[in-house]
Parts: C-alpha cells; sequence; structure tokens
C-alpha cells in the first residue's frame, strides 16, 4: 500500500532557487505562518505599498536588504511572480521525484493506441 511520507524537518519538495549576480538563494520554508504574513503584505502592496512588495521577497529568500535594495523593483515583480507560480505549481499535485519518474515511464499500450 503507498503512502504519503512528509516531514516537519526537512522539506521533500525541491527548493524554490533565485540567482542574483551568480548567487543562488533558495526559499525559505513554506509554512502556514509565512503565508498568513504574505497574504497581509499583498493586500497592502494592492494598496500601492511599494515596500511591501521587497517583504514579501525577504519572507520568502533570505536574500540580505543590501541586494535587495540594489534591484529594479520591476526586478522584484519578477521574482515574486517567478516564485508565486512555482508555488502554485505545487499545490494540489505535490510529487516526489519518485513519483514524477513513475508518470514519465511510457507504458507499451498507450504508444500503440496511437
Amino acid at each position: 500500500m503507498k503512502e504519503l511520507e512528509l516531514s516537519t524537518k526537512k522539506s521533500l519538495h525541491d527548493p524554490i532557487r533565485i540567482k542574483i549576480d551568480g548567487k543562488t538563494y533558495e526559499n525559505n520554508p513554506l509554512v502556514r505562518t509565512l503565508f498568513t504574513e504574505l497574504r497581509v503584505l499583498q493586500k497592502n502592496a494592492e494598496k500601492g505599498d511599494d515596500n511591501a512588495l521587497y517583504a514579501q521577497i525577504k519572507l520568502l529568500f533570505p536574500i540580505p536588504d543590501s541586494v535587495l535594495d540594489a534591484l529594479d523593483i520591476r526586478d522584484i515583480s519578477k521574482m515574486l511572480s517567478y516564485a508565486t507560480q512555482q508555488i502554485v505549481g505545487t499545490i494540489g499535485g505535490a510529487e516526489t521525484e519518485e513519483e514524477k519518474a513513475e508518470k514519465n515511464v511510457s507504458k507499451p499500450e498507450q504508444e500503440n493506441s496511437a
């Protein structure tokens, strides 16, 4: 029988990575409290608070302020969009690498039916 294995110690999911000036930053743990804070910041950003955009990135990634302060706000927006796409892409369909490999194995009966 299959079972879903999870861990509160270390994520079983591939990290979300962002590279800035040759240095790669991996996401902070994507836990409920982080999303609660992100929602508040997102509402502030929608009201025109540009600092809320930077604060969202700080919650998601351990990027120093000095690096964020040197980035164009459009880059900050791209980073948020990228992170959101990566997160949303796994919701409801989070798979381990083994499960992904199982899905990608071609099945002879499907190949012949084409």
